[in-house]
């Protein structure tokens, strides 16, 4: 069996593994799930059914008391009184019992004698109700609940609850009788939400229908389910088929106190299962998708081992270049972290290079010097917004750009540099030929490739640095990359330092990858050259030998001919006349700069390292700031919230916010807060000079 058979039989393996285990995982899952619902199910039924209960409970027991009291009052002194007073002293006990409709005094032959209130009928028989009958045969009395039944006081459905009333002697001398209207009883439960499926069945032990919720039209009042009492007790919730619908359900038992009824709560088990059945649904499809994602990757893995198989150069070739775009993803990460913490830092190396520059005299030796570093760190001010926009994602806006003007300028700049030894041999042929990108990444591109080039040399050596145009016929593989057939322009850095060996070479280009010594290099150098060429569309070639130095050259596509604006003077920097403007920053040197850039322009600067000593300043003498000029990233309150707070207290104040890192949600939230200008880090002075300026003209 060779290896490629051996390798597609572990590939089929794994997939069945893989398979098996997410339908396991799946039915497991399922099953667990379906645990967690009954017992959530059973849980909710059996707590709503006990709550309800013993609500019910106290509800008779008011209903009880009542009828304990009015007995005791008519057997002691209530049946010597007038009929007129009997009524108004039954009207005022069932005043404090809203459940009872009616109370009654029936007498020993069972003739009502007495009622709380006039309902309309006329007083009646009701010597064969069950409550009379009962009531009058047993002597120990004791509360008796009747059956539902139209009441002849008021001919409404209704429950009728009694005590039996003695004479002196003991004998039994009638019943006082309290009217629970079924109405009154469905309508204190009629505001409790049961849910879908669900529904609330009070009877009496023997299974006689007292009320349910919902209601159902039309019911029969003497239906009868004499086996719910029975699954009173343990376990508390049970599952059975109602006889009604034939359904399964769940449902929860619970007696009403120590009285005759009997609470129960029922849910159709599918109700409470669809989340279980939506789940199981929901898991057999990503099973489902699942095996047949598996199916097809495995059927691709197949595939590409036939094809890899077929060729072992173009399979390492693949892997390797997997492997370089899977270190590159890392320098995002890296960049974006730097980024913001440098932007402060350049923002005071800029701030006042600025103002020593305006102050220099122009043709002096230290005017030059000035420039070179104004130059360097406008380079770097637009590289920190490269390496922010990279972080995130996003794309340069590609401009065409005079690759030769770029390795003039970035040879200018490490010139000075160089030790001594160092010799720069400079052959640049290629003109006007423009390369449609990004300025700052070439610059980028020449400075590593020299800068490689110097640190590789030593001491003493040359770089030979050579850029010309050249015509390229046919589509060719280079070592990084493929040329097509088109005009590019070539760069080449060659050097006399110690070249590379052949493992090294392979592995020049990956992040992080360098043979310097610790603190000397940091591996990045390079692969930022090769992310940068092969965005552009370029590739890269590379010659090098143990001691006999490096050649690398970078094929660049030519975009066409830059044609060079001619330079116009620049005008005079408006200036403030005196307002008073806040500055807000955590950072004492960026304070200090503002204030200096503002007070060389004519303001009047107030500088402040937080937001709250900014808010409270302002809180004592809100007219005395014309302008606000805050930054976002400020611990505590954000300078986007400070100026919300500003601008509550006095509309129209102009707040100027500023940071290093704007993206689409910071100019939105700006927008929102009604800031007036929204400027990048670091701050250039004609930038600030000019943004106060149109906010001034404009108010």
């Amino acid at each position: 069996m060779t290896s490629g058979e051996r390798l597609r039989q572990r590939i089929i393996a794994a997939g069945i593994v893989l398979v098996t285990v997410f339908t396991g995982s799946a039915v497991y899952d399922g099953w667990r799930l379906h645990q967690q619902i009954m017992l959530a199910n059973e849980r909710e039924l059996g707590n709503l059914a006990k709550a309800l209960a013993e609500q019910g409970a106290r509800t008779l027991q008011a209903v009880d008391v009542l009828l304990r009291d009015t007995s005791v009052w008519w057997e002691s002194s209530g049946r010597v009184l007038a009929p007129e007073a009997i009524s108004e002293a039954l009207a005022s006990r069932v005043v404090g019992v809203s459940q009872v409709s009616v109370l009654s005094i029936v007498n020993a032959q069972g003739m009502q004698l007495h009622r709380s209130r006039i309902t309309g009928e006329p007083l009646a028989d009701v010597s064969d109700r069950p409550y009379f009958r009962n009531q009058r045969d047993r002597m120990s009395g004791g509360l008796f609940i009747n059956d539902p039944v139209v009441t002849r006081t008021e001919r409404v459905a209704a429950l009728v609850v009694s005590r039996r009333l003695n004479k002196p002697d003991g004998t039994f001398d009638g019943v006082v009788a309290a009217t629970v209207t079924l109405q009154a009883i469905q309508a204190a439960y009629s505001a409790i939400e049961l849910g879908e499926g669900s529904a609330l069945i009070l009877t009496l032990d023997d299974g006689t229908l007292v009320v349910r919720q919902p209601e159902i039209p039309g019911r029969d009042t003497s239906q009868r389910f004499p086996e719910l009492p029975a699954f009173k007790g343990d376990p508390l919730v049970d599952r059975a088929v109602s006889p009604a619908d034939g359904r399964a359900k769940l449902l929860a038992a619970v007696g009403v106190g120590h009285r005759p009824l009997t609470l129960t709560i029922t849910r159709d088990e599918d109700n409470a299962l669809r989340p279980w059945h939506d789940e199981v649904r929901s898991a057999v499809i990503r099973t489902l998708l699942l095996t047949a994602l598996v199916v097809l990757t495995i059927a691709g893995l197949l595939r590409q081992l036939r094809r890899l198989e077929a060729g072992e150069a173009e399979k390492a070739a693949l892997q390797a270049r997997l492997q370089k775009a899977h270190r590159l993803e890392s320098l995002g990460t890296l960049a974006g972290g730097i980024a913001h913490d440098f932007n402060n830092i350049l923002g005071a190396i800029l701030g006042f290079g600025e103002m020593a520059q305006q102050h220099a005299v122009p043709g002096t030796d230290m005017r030059r010097h000035i420039d070179r570093v104004m130059q360097a760190g406008a380079r770097a001010r637009v590289l920190v917004r490269r390496i922010l926009d990279f972080s995130r994602s996003g794309f340069a806006e590609r401009v065409p750009v005079p690759i030769q003007a770029v390795a003039e300028e970035a040879m200018a700049m490490l010139r000075p540099t160089l030790p001594e030894g160092i010799r720069f041999d400079a052959r640049l042929e290629a003109g006007t030929a423009a390369v449609l990108g990004d300025g700052t990444q070439l610059y980028q591109v020449v400075m590593n490739l020299c800068t490689n080039a110097a640190q590789a040399i030593g001491d003493a050596g040359v770089i030979d640095v050579g850029l010309d145009r050249v015509q390229s016929g046919t589509r060719r593989p280079l070592l990084h990359g493929e040329l097509a057939a088109g005009a590019y322009v070539r760069l080449t850095v060659s050097d006399t330092g110690r070249g590379m060996s052949a493992e090294v070479l392979q592995r020049a280009f990956d992040p992080f990858f360098t043979t310097k010594k610790v603190g000397e290099g940091t591996g990045l150098g390079l692969s930022m050259v090769h992310g940068i060429v092969a965005d552009l569309g370029g590739a890269i070639d590379i010659e090098s030998q143990p001691g006999h130095g490096t050649r690398v050259a970078i094929w660049l596509p030519v975009s066409g001919e830059f044609e060079s604006l001619p330079q116009r003077p620049e005008p005079g920097w408006p200036l403030g006349q005196g307002q008073v403007v806040m500055v807000v920053d955590d950072e004492r040197p960026l304070v200090e700069l503002a204030e200096e850039l503002l007070a060389e322009l004519g303001y009047e600067p107030v500088g402040f390292e937080s937001s709250e000593r900014a808010l409270d300043a302002f809180m004592e003498d809100p007219q005395r700031f014309d302008a606000v000029l805050t930054d976002e990233m400020l611990p505590g309150l954000a300078g986007s919230e400070l100026a919300r707070r500003l601008l509550a207290v006095r509309p129209g104040l102009p707040v100027l916010l500023v940071s290093g890192n704007v993206d689409a949600a910071l100019e939105q939230r700006a927008r929102d807060v009604g800031v007036v200008a929204l400027m990048r880090k670091p701050l250039a002075l004609r930038e600030l000079a000019e943004s106060l300026a149109r906010i001034f003209d404009r108010t």
